[in-house]
């Protein structure tokens, strides 16, 4: 990850916006970058006036929501389809998740934006989901921008010493704490189903018991 994290600080400082951009949004499709990292050091180069503060949080911004956005379409048109030929059946597990962000898809999609793992699968499961795209942009643009801001203003306030904070933020703690959310919303689905089993059974039962005293 070290040298993955040089590089990309080799291409900020040769590229400048258009480094984040492109990193940006290849992470926000799905590749796994240090983007945190890299947007703690766009801050603290643009505290010493390497970077304006506020074009690097727009482009930023903006390559998240249009990466967001990609694959939001990409597994809102051919995501089912997708399955469907490779004759891969969706756990009942998934399906229960797909209904929890149907109905909950504001905090999902926006608390998703603050994690970088669980980020593309939110945006995944919101287009599978069937979710408005009018929805997901309402929950996607601010958790963007609040996050990306961050971050970038992190790096401003500290400066030299970013690197001392990106440890924190590393990528294996953004994918256990991904996986943390991802798991939660699982149990979550998988208590609802199970009470909604229940439910039914009762109901079953209490009709079984009505048309036995008939």
């Amino acid at each position: 990850m070290n040298t993955i994290l040089n590089m990309l600080l080799s291409s900020l400082l040769l590229y400048k916006y258009f480094a984040i951009f492109i990193v940006i949004f290849l992470a926000a499709v799905a590749l796994p970058l240090p983007t945190d990292s890299m947007l703690l050091a766009a801050g603290a180069l643009a505290s010493q006036g390497y970077f304006s503060f506020s074009l690097a949080l727009m482009v930023a911004v903006g390559a998240n929501i249009a990466g967001d956005s990609f694959g939001y379409f990409i597994a809102k048109r051919y995501g089912r389809s997708a399955l469907q030929m490779l004759h891969i059946r969706t756990p009942s597990y998934i399906d229960r998740l797909e209904q929890y962000i149907r109905e909950h898809p504001g905090p999902t999609i926006f608390f998703t934006r603050f994690f970088g793992t669980a980020d593309p699968l939110g945006n995944i499961f919101s287009g599978l989901s069937k979710v408005p795209f009018g929805v997901f942009l309402l929950y996607d643009i601010p958790g963007n921008f609040i996050s990306n801001g961050g971050f970038l203003y992190a790096g401003y306030i500290l400066g030299d010493n970013w690197k001392n904070f990106s440890k924190m933020v590393s990528t294996p703690v953004w994918v256990a704490i991904g996986g943390m959310i991802i798991l939660i919303f699982i149990l979550n689905g998988w208590r609802k189903g199970l009470h909604h089993k229940k439910e039914r059974k009762g109901y079953l039962t209490n009709v079984y018991n009505l048309c036995h005293s008939l």
